[in-house]
C-alpha cells in the first residue's frame, strides 16, 4: 500500500478510535457512573467534568508572580451528600482512627484535602508537583452551625493549580498558599510519604514560606491498609474505590503512571491534548474520594453504636477492626469485633487466624473460661496441624482447673502432631518443650 494511503488509513483508525471513545464517556454520564461495590457503606455518583478537548480545562488567575493556570470544580453537597459525611465526624474518633493525639486539632470543616501530580515518583530536586489539586469545604455561617442536624448548604470546591511550564511554578505555589490559608488541618492519601513533602520542598526550592508545618495531619493510607488489607488486599485509592466506596470511574481516567509521561509530552510540545485533559479528571477524582474514605474510614472508630455497626460489615473487616480496637486497648470491642467475624464463613486459616487473636485477647484480660472454650471451638472445627491450641488447653487445666490428666492428654496430642511436621521450621524447638511439659505432668501425676 503506497505510503499516502497508510497515512490517510492510520488518521482515519485515530478519529474513529477517538469517536468512539468519546460516545462511550457520554454514555457512562446519562447513565450514572456511580456503582455499589460488594459490602460498600456508599454509593457515589463521581463528577463528570465534561471535557472539550484540546482546550486545557480551567482559566488563567493573576498573582504577583505571573499568570498560572487554575481549574475550579464546585460539588454542592445536597447533590452529593456522601461528600457532607466528612464534616460529622468527631474528634475523638479521628484520634482513634490516626493512632496519633495531634487530630484532637483537626477540624473536619476546615480540612484541606491534598494531592499531587508529578513528573517522576523521586523526591530529588528534578521533580516537580505540576499540578496541586486542594479540596476544601466552602459554607455559609448559617450552614456551619445546622450542620449538625444536617442542614448543609455548602460545597465541597475542588481547585487544580496547573504549572503550564517551569516559570510559573512560584504563581503556582502563590496560588497554593492561599489556598491553604486558614487551613484547620490537613487529609491526604500517602501524603506524609510523598505529597506533602514534595509539595514543601518546591517551596523551599522556590524560597518561599513553607506550609502545613505543624499542621494536624491524617493520612488515610495506613488505617486503609490497616482496616482493609486483608478483605481487598491491594490498597491503593482505585481498589478501595472499587471494593470499599462502590465508585467506579469513567473512561475519562488515566492510568497514573502514564501522568509524568503525558505532562512531559505537553512540556516539549505546547499541545493539549486529550491525555493532559484527562490527568485533571484523575486528579479531580482522588480528590473527591478522600472525604468519602475519610468519612467511612472515621466511622468505623465511633464508640457510639459500633457493636450495631459491626453486624454489617465484611467479617475479614471485622478481623481486622478487632487488632485496630486491641491496640487501642478498647478490649470490650474486639471481643465483639472478633465474634462478629466468627460469626460469619471464614476460611480454615483465617478462622485460625480470628481465633488466635480471640483466644490469646481473652487470656490476657483473664477470661479463662471463655478463652479455653475458644481453644476447643478451634480444634473442633479446623484441620490442620497447628498445636496452638493444644498447648493453650494444656496450659489451662495444669494452672487454672488443676485437672492435670487432661492437661497431659492435650500436651501428648500436641505432641504426636509435632511429630508428623516433616522438617518444619521451629519442629525441634516444639518437640523439646512438649516432651518437658509431658514428663513435667507425669511428675506430678498421682
Amino acid at each position: 500500500m503506497p505510503p499516502d494511503n497508510l497515512t490517510q488509513r492510520h488518521d482515519r483508525l485515530e478519529r474513529l478510535r477517538k469517536l468512539g471513545l468519546r460516545r462511550g464517556a457520554e454514555q457512562i454520564r446519562r447513565q450514572g457512573t456511580g456503582v455499589r461495590g460488594q459490602g460498600s457503606a456508599v454509593s457515589f455518583q463521581p463528577p463528570t467534568s465534561n471535557l472539550q478537548p484540546p482546550a486545557l480545562p480551567g482559566e488563567e488567575a493573576f498573582t504577583p508572580f505571573g499568570p498560572a493556570w487554575v481549574r475550579t470544580a464546585r460539588l454542592p453537597l445536597g447533590e452529593y451528600p456522601e461528600l457532607a459525611a466528612w464534616l460529622r465526624v468527631s474528634r475523638d474518633a479521628l484520634v482513634a482512627l490516626g493512632q496519633d493525639a495531634a487530630l484532637a486539632a483537626l477540624e473536619p470543616a476546615r480540612a484541606v484535602f491534598l494531592d499531587t501530580e508529578t513528573t517522576g515518583l523521586s523526591m530529588d530536586t528534578g521533580t516537580y508537583t505540576f499540578m496541586i489539586g486542594v479540596g476544601t469545604y466552602e459554607m455559609s455561617e448559617e450552614t456551619r452551625f445546622l450542620r449538625e442536624i444536617g442542614f448543609l448548604n455548602g460545597a465541597f470546591v475542588v481547585r487544580q493549580f496547573f504549572m503550564r511550564h517551569p516559570g510559573e511554578e512560584r504563581a503556582q505555589l502563590h496560588l497554593v498558599e492561599e489556598a491553604l490559608t486558614g487551613c484547620g488541618g490537613l487529609v491526604s492519601f500517602n501524603g506524609r510519604g510523598f505529597d506533602v513533602p514534595l509539595v514543601q520542598n518546591r517551596f523551599v526550592l522556590a524560597r518561599m514560606p513553607v506550609p502545613l508545618i505543624g499542621t494536624p495531619h491524617l493520612d488515610l493510607l495506613p488505617p486503609a491498609r490497616r482496616v482493609w488489607r486483608s478483605r481487598i488486599g491491594s490498597c491503593r485509592l482505585g481498589n478501595l474505590e472499587q471494593h470499599v466506596l462502590g465508585v467506579e470511574r469513567t473512561v475519562e481516567d488515566v492510568p497514573g503512571y502514564l501522568i509524568p509521561d503525558i505532562y512531559r509530552d505537553y512540556y516539549r510540545t505546547g499541545i493539549v491534548t486529550e491525555m493532559l485533559a484527562r490527568v485533571f479528571y484523575h486528579n479531580l477524582m482522588d480528590i473527591t474520594s478522600m472525604p468519602i474514605l475519610a468519612a467511612l474510614l472515621t466511622s468505623r472508630f465511633e464508640q457510639d453504636g459500633l457493636m450495631a455497626r459491626l453486624a454489617g460489615l465484611h467479617p475479614m473487616e471485622c478481623a481486622s477492626l478487632g487488632r485496630c480496637y486491641v491496640a487501642l486497648n478498647w478490649t470490650n470491642a474486639g471481643v465483639a469485633a472478633y465474634r462478629a467475624a466468627l460469626a460469619h464463613d471464614l476460611g480454615d486459616a483465617e478462622r485460625a487466624g480470628v481465633l488466635r487473636d480471640l483466644g490469646y485477647l481473652l487470656k490476657r484480660l483473664e477470661r479463662w473460661e471463655e478463652a479455653a472454650a475458644v481453644w476447643e471451638e478451634w480444634i473442633g472445627s479446623i484441620a490442620g496441624d497447628d498445636v496452638t491450641p493444644y498447648i493453650e488447653l494444656a496450659k489451662h487445666h495444669e494452672w487454672r482447673t488443676a485437672d492435670l490428666a487432661a492437661a497431659r492428654g492435650w500436651a501428648a496430642w500436641a505432641l504426636r502432631i509435632a511429630e508428623g511436621w516433616s522438617s518444619a521450621a521451629g519442629r525441634d524447638e516444639a518437640l523439646t518443650e512438649l516432651r518437658h511439659r509431658l514428663e513435667r505432668l507425669e511428675r506430678k501425676l498421682p
